[in-house]
């Protein structure tokens, strides 16, 4: 059992080194850090129940949490916990990952004798596709980012052109647009190109049509009118407040966070009157681009290519979507008609 070794690093620390650890290898997203560290802190949170520890509620869980606590049986207990408390296997799943990963790295550094995460198993995630808009559901929200609304905090309609043309138009996930930079929007002979910069560290030209591009220079022309001349090496898409400039004060201009696009989206999503997928956000733009591009006749291993997947077997669940198209055009086959004029009617049962 852990707790028979000498520990006095707690878990917050531990995280810390083993995050610091991760950042030199392959390189970790902001995204990805967040959920492994709200992913742990549940388990502290929890194995500080099963250890009757006292917590004060401004107190980080984590911080009270040492090696010794963190055993086989005391992990059974708060996997258990959170299935009775209803969380979603996919939240279970998302916190396992967090505990196997830090849990491999203090058995590797010593810090563990063993490793306790190992016979917890994932929960089943049901398979759902993902959920792609329909053309008609685009060009509403298309409309309603492009139509200035009395209520809108901080509207920009060029801005948010500019990021619907990205996230529809190139399919980038949610950091990796508001990653870029001026200087990533190439534009070369043969066809402009976003340069996206994925996860590991791995970056990817994606070709974007002219339209995409004259949205994008379109609001960094506003911009530079706006807020005064930009560098090649700025973050491609600001926010600002507007309030400061109807006070007759200089704006002051910050780069987009991931929350400040999601409640944009959401508020596109709201005045279109379009029902928004559950759990998507500015993700379903990349739904609606990678199922876009098959139903244009781009195959999967182009599409894997433009969005970045490692895995085939993550760009083939498109297909599924895709196909949603081709089942409805057998329906309309001209043999159709032929087969049901020439079905021969089923014999009639005999009289008993």
């Amino acid at each position: 059992m852990a707790g028979q070794l000498d520990q006095t690093e707690n878990m917050a620390q531990l995280f810390a080194a083993w995050i610091n650890v991760k950042r030199a290898g392959k390189g970790l997203s902001d995204n990805t850090e967040t959920a492994y560290r709200q992913g742990l802190a549940a388990w502290c949170k929890e194995l500080a129940v099963f250890h009757d520890l006292d917590v004060p509620d401004d107190e980080d869980p984590m911080s009270v949490i040492t090696p010794e606590h963190v055993y086989e049986d005391a992990l059974i207990a708060c996997a258990a916990a959170f299935q009775r408390q209803g969380y979603s296997e996919r939240t279970r799943a998302g916190r396992l990952s967090a505990l196997r990963g830090i849990c491999k790295w203090l058995t590797k550094t010593r810090r563990l004798p063993f490793d306790p995460s190992v016979e917890l198993e994932f929960p089943r995630i049901p398979a759902r596709l993902p959920v792609a808009l329909t053309n008609e559901e685009l060009g509403r929200i298309v409309v309603a980012a492009s139509t200035p609304y009395e209520r809108a905090r901080n509207q920009w309609i060029s801005r948010d052109r500019a990021l619907l043309a990205v996230y529809a138009g190139a399919g980038p996930r949610a950091a990796e647009g508001l990653s870029l930079t001026v200087r990533d929007v190439k534009r070369e002979e043969g066809g402009a190109l976003l340069l996206l910069h994925g996860k590991g560290n791995k970056d990817r030209n994606v070709p974007v049509d002219d339209l995409v591009v004259d949205s994008i220079d379109d609001y960094l022309a506003e911009r530079e009118a706006l807020l005064g001349p930009y560098e090649p090496g700025d973050p491609l898409f600001l926010t600002f407040d507007a309030w400061g400039i109807r006070q007759d004060k200089p704006p002051v201009a910050r780069p987009m966070t991931t929350g400040m696009l999601e409640y944009l989206v959401d508020q596109w999503f709201l005045r279109a009157a379009v029902r928004r997928p559950e759990g998507e956000l500015a993700h379903v733009f990349r739904h609606t681009f990678a199922v876009g591009v098959l139903r244009g006749g781009g195959s999967i291993n182009e599409l894997q290519a433009l969005l970045g997947h490692e895995d085939m077997a993550t760009t083939g669940i498109y297909t599924r979507v895709a196909a949603e198209d081709v089942m409805d055009l057998s329906k309309v086959s001209p043999v159709l008609a032929h087969l049901r004029d020439t079905r021969q009617p089923p014999e009639p049962e005999p009289e008993a």
